[in-house]
């Protein structure tokens, strides 16, 4: 148990330790497209992140750990939104800008709100406003260059949010939220993951690092996919949701490393 534990942690420090020095606030002269498409793809991850805090907190679940998640992913939000703000190269991207600010404001007060079933209800929704809101200005960024380093960006970022989308549908179902919903939605997000594997693995551009972290990515991947179908009743599922978040956060370490590699290249 105390190794367990200890292992958690250390992901978990892991994946702090990439946010904190991921995402510096750069000033508009000085942001690239790809930086622009990393912090906004980014701003994906971290609305289903954040989810996944909170619904630890609500199944009472390693409390915390999802405290200390939550603050730091809620804090990151901050810090890169301030940043992409002075990055506005034309109107798209303004009024791209402009929704997710908005949609933010609402779901940063629902996070901090005490968890509850019902909560969990609007979370369930509002997560998703949030996340398509960073996944449309993700993408007006990359159609200012249309590049295919910066599309690479961009999916290699996108792995980001399926890795903790995942563990966020499987945490629904752990709590009796909309489980039906959440059991598809989770399939769902399987699926295109694999498929954004097969994209970056048949895509140019892979250099050795590149190459070397993929394999590791992918064996990751291959435990983490199998293990949110083992267990099939909440009960199981409510088991086993730090083991699963654990696996969620060791997926997301290694693919934020595989776009900090992208977007070097692509500069």
């Amino acid at each position: 148990m105390q190794r367990a534990l200890v292992g958690r942690m250390a992901v978990l420090s892991l994946v702090a330790l990439l946010l904190s020095g991921a995402a510096p606030a750069h000033a508009a002269a000085e942001m690239t497209v790809a930086e622009a498409i990393n912090q906004a793809g980014r701003q994906r991850m971290l609305s289903q992140r954040q989810a996944v805090a909170w619904l630890l907190l609500g199944l009472g679940v390693a409390p915390q750990r999802g405290q200390a998640m939550l603050q730091e992913s809620m804090d990151r939000f901050d810090t890169q939104l301030a940043a992409l703000k002075t990055y506005t190269p034309n109107d798209d991207v303004q009024r791209a800008l402009s929704v997710l600010e908005r949609e933010w404001a609402g779901y940063r007060v629902l996070l901090g709100s005490t968890p509850t079933r019902a909560a969990a209800q609007h979370l369930y929704q509002q997560n998703d406003a949030v996340q398509m809101a960073a996944h449309r200005l993700t993408l007006a960024y990359e159609k200012i260059s249309g590049a295919p380093h910066d599309r690479l960006v961009n999916i290699a970022g996108r792995q980001r949010m399926l890795s903790q989308r995942q563990a966020m549908f499987y945490l629904f179902q752990a709590w009796g939220v909309s489980a039906p919903a959440a059991r598809m939605e989770m399939n769902y997000a399987r699926a295109e993951f694999s498929s954004g594997m097969h994209q970056l693995y048949t895509g140019v551009y892979r250099s050795p690092h590149i190459q070397a972290t993929l394999e590791q990515l992918d064996r990751e991947w291959m435990v983490y996919r199998d293990a949110l179908t083992v267990a099939r009743d909440a009960a199981g599922q409510r088991r086993v949701a730090a083991d699963i978040v654990t696996l969620s956060e060791q997926v997301l370490a290694t693919t934020e490393r595989l776009v900090t590699l992208y977007e070097a290249q692509a500069m």
